[in-house]
């Protein structure tokens, strides 16, 4: 029964081949990547699940058209870095077998999405078709997610389940506020957080650049402004104030390039958040100086077993600080099994190496970014039109709402293939000087193929 997720991988081959990458990207990929779990897998070697196979299918058809084309990047070699030294953690710690399984989940899950929307999305220009994509998933996952948040049942995990038994049962719904942490296809409520942040930063951009038409086609209600508030209530339903805070950091973001004088801004922002961070930290400090004899509430203890994560287990990243202990080997403290910190948890796993790549990744592509940003957004060439509402600004948005939301959740299910083919993205956009998309207004008028209407600029 659990071969069916090989179903994935014969549809995205099909479409490639038949049509294009790209297309088989939107069609398939996505859709089994953001709507199906990615706990349910076969149960052959490597257990791949539905989007490992169909990435694996659409980067076979494509590698051959790209790669004698491929001018790799600094980013593309820090993240294939980032696959080899994990490979080589585990291979350390636990073996060949176990290497071989975490080697085909980083291919699948890090460099397969990265490199298929590095390639696919400014080749085929697919930046406004691959958002709409990500951003109507997405709101239909927060609609789905509303009978989770009333009743605590996680019907994505209900109906695929049937099919894969024993599959996926140790993710239960957790509660805060007395109503369900909503975790939809994520699996855990912050990883669903993080997830419908992106598409919300995504969604922004793409209304604020005109990339909807007015109304839905059955439902007379404005398009762009539904698929916002869907969204939002989304992030709102996982009751997870990590992405919540991510969602801040880049919502200011965005705020930089849209700003008259976007330089300036990026000034007030950045002391802003020095001096945030601070008082958080303080405050932060202050709220967990519990008292002897006094009761702690629920979020007291949540962060401080946050805060005690790092007293007790910096010990055992240091004994093996350059490649870790492995995936499944780090050694456990007693009553402390869960590591809520990616950072510290891949510092762990796989050692200050992998670590310092993730980080490394992360704060490159953000610096560049936000040099694009504000180069669309106050251009020095004489006749150049200012664009507030550039790509660049979304997506460092995300990337910080991202580098924010891990300190308190690992990097894992759907969000880690999603967050590396956000970057991937990011990296084919930062390496085309033209700026995607055109207004919907201003689009072609000819009948669109297939089910995302490509815009092209």
């Amino acid at each position: 029964m659990t071969l069916i997720v090989f179903l994935a991988l014969i549809a995205a081959f099909a479409v490639a081949v038949r049509q294009t990458p790209g297309r088989a990207l939107l069609v398939v990929y996505l859709p089994v990547l953001l709507l199906i779990p990615s706990t349910f897998h076969a149960t052959v070697s490597t257990s791949p699940n539905f989007n490992q196979l169909a990435i694996l299918a659409i980067v076979l058809v494509a590698l051959p058209r790209h790669l004698l084309r491929w001018r790799p990047s600094v980013c593309d070699l820090a993240v294939i870095a980032l696959v080899v030294a994990v490979a080589c953690s585990e291979y350390i710690a636990a073996g060949y077998k176990e290497a071989q399984n975490l080697t085909f989940v980083m291919l699948t899950s890090v460099a397969m999405p990265y490199f298929a929307a590095r390639w696919l999305i400014p080749g085929e220009q697919l930046h406004v078709p691959a958002a709409r994509c990500i951003v109507l998933l997405l709101a239909l996952v927060s609609v789905v997610n509303a009978w989770e948040f009333r009743f605590g049942v996680n019907l994505f995990h209900l109906l695929p389940g049937k099919f894969f038994p024993g599959q996926g049962e140790g993710w239960v719904t957790t509660f805060r506020y007395g109503v369900a942490r909503t975790a939809g296809p994520f699996s855990h409520a912050i990883l669903a957080g993080i997830g419908l942040v992106i598409a919300y930063r995504l969604q922004r951009w793409l209304q604020q650049g005109g990339h909807w038409e007015p109304r839905f086609t059955m439902v007379p209600l404005p398009k762009a402004r539904t698929l916002t508030l869907l969204l939002a209530a989304g992030v709102v339903m996982t009751l997870a104030r990590g992405p919540w805070l991510g969602a801040v950091v880049g919502a200011l973001m965005v705020a930089i390039g849209r700003a008259r004088q976007p330089r300036r801004m990026l000034a007030w922002i950045s002391g802003l958040l020095v001096a945030g961070g601070l008082s958080v930290w303080l405050a932060l400090q202050a709220y967990l100086d519990i008292k002897p004899g006094q009761a702690m509430t629920v979020s007291q203890e949540s962060a401080m077993y946050r805060k005690e994560l790092f007293d007790r287990y910096l010990a055992s990243v240091f004994d093996h600080l350059a490649l870790g202990w492995g995936r499944n080997t780090w050694p456990k403290v007693p009553g402390m099994p869960s590591i809520d910190n990616y950072y510290l948890l891949l510092s762990l796993m796989h050692g200050l190496v992998a670590t310092g790549l993730l980080l490394f990744i992360m704060a490159w592509c953000a610096w560049r970014l936000l040099r694009r940003g504000l180069a669309q957004a106050s251009p020095r060439t004489p006749g150049a039109v200012p664009n507030p509402n550039a790509l660049a600004f979304a997506m460092l948005g995300i990337v910080l709402a991202v580098f924010l939301a891990l300190g308190t959740v690992y990097l894992g299910e759907a969000v880690m293939p999603l967050f590396f083919f956000v970057i991937g993205w990011a990296e084919g956009y930062l390496q085309d000087p033209r700026e995607p998309g055109v207004a919907m207004a201003d689009a072609p008028t000819a009948p669109a193929r297939g089910l995302y209407r490509a815009v092209i600029s």
